[in-house]
């Protein structure tokens, strides 16, 4: 890291300058005009190469349509942040990063939250402003934003967004309840018996022979108490299961029931209800069947019965200070007064008409886990109505980060999905948008000891005739967790991880023909410095490449929205700050370009043509690898419709510098890379970031250059030098003229 910078009175770079937003535009806008001014280097002998790179330009892996395989997404804000976010400027850099597709990320699905995607609809209980919500399927005033709604049925006290909600299976409110989704009763499943349950996560392993369950309507008429036998059932890669207490299992009465369930008391931390056969029963005065179906619980407790009587480990508040709960499902009931002005989305009408998914087709979420089909209908109705260009439809988002079992997310993904198939056949339906665990999506173990999510997934759609509804298999690819970690050695990983994974995936039933999607990718789901500088950037360019190498369909960048510096929890202990994100917020919410932003230009601009014309994939092959077998040079070769070969480059050494030798042809017969190659180039040289933790903007680019544009003469025989940490795109390039071939600077 170079020393800080003088003081920015006297040195600001152009873009830390007032009145440089319009020049900032106009240069990203250039493209590939915007690189440095070429250099023509010629060897007089060929340097020696460190590494051979092989690109068996007779083997194609997979071909794609261009830029149509390389989007972005865009995601929820919070209150007023959309206004603020969206400007026309903002956009105009947006769409300078050369992605092709938008993918519209639900915020709400994470949160535990109700999605009114129009403001003009419906609750079942009109009257009384209340009940479950269907949005009209016309929009006669665009309001610009939707907004998420709290759920007050809720029972995960955990979500995966803003996380400031609470369960109310232990708020200390016997007004409030906990009730399981009614879409998954036999009422709506067509008979398939799917039990819900609760599970109690104490803070670690206590004595328990005492459980506590005060009940709603509708109370289970039969259920079991049990307890996890491995290390951790939240994220089961170990070994467990889900053990029956000695007197486990018990008949369901309304009101309070406080059961023995063992003779002296068990060490537990986990301890979960699996409750059968709900009671049928609702609150006096109710006409909508959903109040009756599923099981309700106003408070539970767990813990041992002493001399003094029973002791209780639950801490019962109202806030994420009480005792985490997990829940199987949630009923997605709510009122109008549950409005949460922190969950705001773009409109449709306002994001198709913003210009960011130029012309293209754009991938939209249904609510799956906390909507209802018939929402989610009038959603496609209202899209087909407008004739904007929608072709995929992605099924809720992350159910296994909410510990949905994959039975349950298929049985609402299979009946959401007939909602749309009637409304049109043509539409692609997709999921499950698993959130990132490695090394596989695994659930417990069911009745046949299966665990593989994908597996379970794909099995249930089978069973119940269904699997015409799953037109394409979509996860999000955020491999790396620990933000502090050298990231040296996870670089050298990560080819490794993603193609394990998505061989995986195939091995646990996935058909091969089902298209594979990434719908959002970055380093890490954690904020950290590391996403600012190269490797981030590196991971972001490898995987964009590696997945249309693996035979991926498409994948999206998350990050293409302007955004702050911050820090999270898991980046205190080394004191890191990041985001995810192609330009960094400054000041008054001013922009400036970082890394992020270059490497996808790279991809974007260079390795692939503009346009939507067919790229062939090639098989490439490296021999530089680290002491534990990893390639510490990577490469991803192409042949464009224009007939260049294109080959993207990674050096994923942190200090060394690596001549590697291109060759093309067959792993039997090759040879070096034949002409003049136009190599562009991105690394240290070019990019610096001086961190400022959590002073004034957290930090800024010491030096924010464009990749480098050099022209490798023919004589060098297709060896090129690629710096420590960097990202080089070599192409073929047309015969220059003899005026350029004459006034080519040799040494």
């Amino acid at each position: 890291m170079a020393s800080p910078a003088p003081a920015r009175s006297l040195t600001r770079p152009w873009w830390r300058r007032s009145g440089a937003a319009a020049a900032l535009v106009a240069l990203l806008l250039l493209g590939a005009s915007g690189y440095e001014a070429v250099t023509y280097v010629a060897f007089r002998a060929a340097p020696p190469a460190d590494a051979t790179v092989l690109v068996e330009t007779d083997r194609a892996v997979n071909s794609f349509p261009g830029l149509a395989s390389v989007g972005a997404g865009v995601d929820g804000l919070d209150q007023g942040e959309i206004d603020r976010v969206w400007t026309p400027d903002n956009i105009d850099a947006m769409r300078s990063a050369g992605y092709g597709p938008i993918s519209f990320r639900l915020r709400t699905e994470l949160g535990v939250k109700a999605w009114h995607w129009n403001e003009e609809g419906a609750f079942s209980d009109a009257a009384r402003q209340q009940g479950y919500w269907t949005s009209s399927d016309v929009v006669r005033k665009d309001a610009g934003v939707s907004h998420g709604y709290h759920l007050p049925r809720r029972g995960n006290t955990i979500d995966q967004a803003n996380n400031d909600g609470w369960s109310r299976l232990d708020d200390g409110d016997t007004g409030t309840f906990w009730k399981s989704n009614p879409y998954l009763d036999p009422h709506f499943t067509g008979g398939s018996d799917l039990a819900q349950w609760i599970m109690i996560a104490l803070p670690q392993a206590l004595p328990v022979d005492t459980v506590r369950i005060a009940w709603a309507d509708p109370y289970a008429t039969s259920f079991r108490v049990q307890y996890w036998t491995g290390a951790d059932a939240i994220h089961p890669a170990e070994a467990g299961d889900w053990k029956d207490f000695p007197s486990g299992v018990h008949a369901g009465t309304p009101g309070t029931q406080t059961l023995r369930v063992a003779a002296a008391p068990i060490e537990a931390q986990q301890i979960r209800i699996l409750m059968r056969s709900g009671s049928g029963t609702a609150a006096p005065g109710s006409t909508d069947v959903r109040d009756g179906l599923g099981v309700a619980v106003r408070e539970i407790s767990a813990g041992y019965t002493g001399p003094g009587g029973f002791v209780d480990h639950v801490e019962h508040v109202p806030s994420q200070q009480q005792t985490r709960m997990y829940t199987s499902s949630t009923d997605p009931w709510h009122r109008a007064s549950d409005l949460d002005p922190n969950y705001e989305h773009a409109s449709f009408e306002r994001t198709f008409a913003s210009g960011l998914t130029g012309g293209r087709p754009m991938m939209v979420p249904v609510p799956v886990l906390y909507g209802i089909p018939e929402d989610a209908a009038a959603l496609l109705r209202y899209l087909r109505g407008r004739g904007f260009p929608v072709e995929q439809v992605e099924m809720g988002e992350e159910p296994d980060g909410q510990l949905a079992e994959p039975e349950h997310y298929a049985e609402l993904y299979r009946q959401v999905g007939r909602a749309l198939k009637a409304v049109d056949p043509a539409i692609e339906l997709g999921g499950p948008g698993y959130q990132t665990v490695l090394p596989d999506w695994i659930h417990w173990p069911d009745e046949k000891g299966v665990k593989s999510y994908t597996g379970r997934f794909v099995s249930y759609l089978r069973e119940h005739d269904a699997l015409e509804l799953f037109d394409f298999f979509s996860f999000e690819w955020y491999p790396f967790d620990d933000v502090c970690a050298d990231p040296a050695v996870p670089l050298a990983q990560h080819p490794t991880l993603l193609k394990d994974i998505v061989r995986r995936q195939e091995e646990a039933g996935l058909p091969p023909e089902v298209p594979k999607v990434i719908t959002e990718y970055g380093y890490s789901s954690f904020a950290g410095q590391v996403e600012l500088e190269m490797p981030g950037s590196i991971v972001n360019a490898e995987t964009a490449a590696q997945f249309l190498a693996l035979g991926g369909d498409t994948s999206y960048f998350y990050g293409l929205e302007p955004n702050w510096v911050f820090q999270e929890d898991e980046g205190k202990p080394c004191d890191t700050w990041g985001n995810l994100m192609l330009f960094q917020y400054y000041d008054d919410f001013r922009i400036r370009p970082i890394a992020t932003l270059h490497a996808s230009q790279l991809v974007t601009g260079q390795w692939i043509q503009a346009g939507d014309g067919r790229h062939d994939v090639h098989a490439a092959t490296t021999d530089l690898r680290s002491a534990d077998g990893h390639p510490m040079v990577t490469a991803y070769g192409l042949r464009r419709p224009d007939g260049r070969l294109s080959v993207l480059l990674f050096n994923k050494d942190p200090a060394r510098t690596v001549t590697v030798a291109l060759r093309t042809g067959s792993a039997a017969a090759n040879a070096p890379l034949a002409g003049e190659l136009e190599l562009f180039s991105y690394s240290g040289e070019q990019w610096d970031w001086y961190p400022e933790g959590g002073e004034t903007n957290g930090g800024f680019p010491e030096k924010n250059d464009p990749p480098a544009r050099t022209v490798v003469d023919a004589r060098d025989d297709g060896r090129v030098t690629l710096p420590p940490y960097s990202i080089s795109v070599v192409r073929t390039e047309p015969e220059r003229s003899w005026w350029e071939r004459a006034t080519a600077v040799t040494c």
